[in-house]
């Protein structure tokens, strides 16, 4: 039965897939933003499957599923997760209907699976399909240092929430770098960690043109800073509005260039 349900689910996430491929042969972005939360709900049923045997913790926004090696951080991911809950979720104007689901790993190869990431470097968290998912803080945080401020201050969770917002909004129409960056100037606004502040570029630093189009086959940590540069100007020039107002026009489906272009006044050769 296991595995009938489990060649279902494929075959349906296939199906969808191959829609969405043909949806973009056909360049309309408004018919991509109305199929892409039924592919999403479709991966997030997968996830859900795929961990139903963790333990789980239910807070007030937030459902959080763990491997039963991480008991003893829990409350401390819990507590991450629901302290920038409210302050995020006013800047954006957005509080999501349901209840987030995170997923706690003990092991990084679960992690890469889960998420489709495949090889390198395991990351601290990743946002995917509408679920928070996050090594445990043990991995990646030393016996002697701090954990709980450095969870709390430099963690995955205020980043990966904030990936969250701006899917659900744009219901999946944006370009990779303006979620990073929205999710670096999230994250330097409630902590005020600020993402390679002590990098710096040897020439003429990336125009949102080169982020858009190579964001992959860039320096990643430069790539990073500067849509978290980006960003801030804009909010620093116009205000947090113009980011939301790109986010609402995102999910009706227009596309980027020109909303970035009519909205935030610039091209994206700058």
């Amino acid at each position: 039965m296991k595995r009938v349900l489990r060649k279902k689910m494929k075959l349906i996430s296939t199906l969808i897939i191959g829609f969405i491929i043909f949806m973009g042969s056909l360049n309309s972005d408004v018919l991509k933003v109305r199929a892409y939360p039924l592919l999403r709900e479709i991966q997030h049923e997968l996830i859900l499957y795929k961990t139903k045997h963790y333990q789980q913790l239910e807070t007030e926004h937030f459902i959080i599923r763990y491997e039963p090696e991480e008991e003893a951080i829990i409350d401390l991911v819990a507590q991450a997760a629901e302290r920038d809950y409210k302050a995020v979720c006013d800047m954006f104007g957005y509080y999501p209907k349901e209840k987030t689901m995170i997923i706690v790993y003990h092991n990084s190869e679960n992690l890469m699976k889960n998420t489709n990431l495949g090889q390198g470097k395991p990351p601290m968290g990743v946002y995917f399909a509408s679920t928070i998912q996050i090594l445990s803080p043990r991995l990646w945080i030393s016996e002697d240092e701090n954990m709980q401020d450095i969870f709390m201050n430099e963690g995955p969770m205020i980043h990966e929430f904030t990936h969250l917002v701006v899917d659900d909004v744009t219901k999946g129409n944006y370009p990779l770098w303006f979620t990073e960056g929205v999710a670096l100037y999230q994250e330097y606004v409630q902590t005020g960690y600020e993402w390679g502040k002590n990098a710096s570029f040897e020439g003429v630093p990336y125009t949102v043109e080169q982020l858009a189009q190579n964001f992959h086959q860039l320096d990643e940590i430069l790539a990073y800073k500067r849509s978290f540069e980006i960003v801030k100007e804009i909010v620093e020039d116009q205000g947090f509005e113009k980011i939301n107002h790109t986010l609402e026009l995102l999910g009706e489906g227009k596309e980027f260039d020109r909303v970035h272009s009519e909205v935030l006044g610039t091209s994206l050769q700058k």
